[in-house]
């Protein structure tokens, strides 16, 4: 199921929203950015912070390893000035 809704152009494929993760591991966030978004690439959030950025509308990051808890996780699409074009899709995860 994805994590964005039905009009915002980002699609979080996995991992699944509300997926439980092994503290310690790392794991493949594979993402999609509509065209309409008008989007230059993509930053990587987890709990508020930026941990990577990527030049590819369509790919996948290296999540983790991640804090045990609790953790939300965004794509938020962006400009050449990296400003926000679309809203974020965002997926939360356990981690234990």
């Amino acid at each position: 199921m994805p994590a964005a809704a039905e009009d915002n152009p980002v699609t979080i494929h996995s991992p699944a929203d509300g997926a439980k993760l092994e503290a310690g591991h790392t794991y493949k966030l594979e993402y999609e950015v509509k065209s309409v978004a008008k989007a230059d690439h993509v930053h990587l959030f987890v709990d508020g912070s930026e941990v990577a950025i990527a030049h590819k509308l369509k790919g996948s990051f290296t999540l983790g390893p991640l804090e045990t808890g609790s953790r939300k996780v965004c794509i938020s699409p962006v400009n050449k000035n990296h400003t926000a074009v679309a809203a974020q899709a965002c997926i939360n995860v356990t981690v234990q």
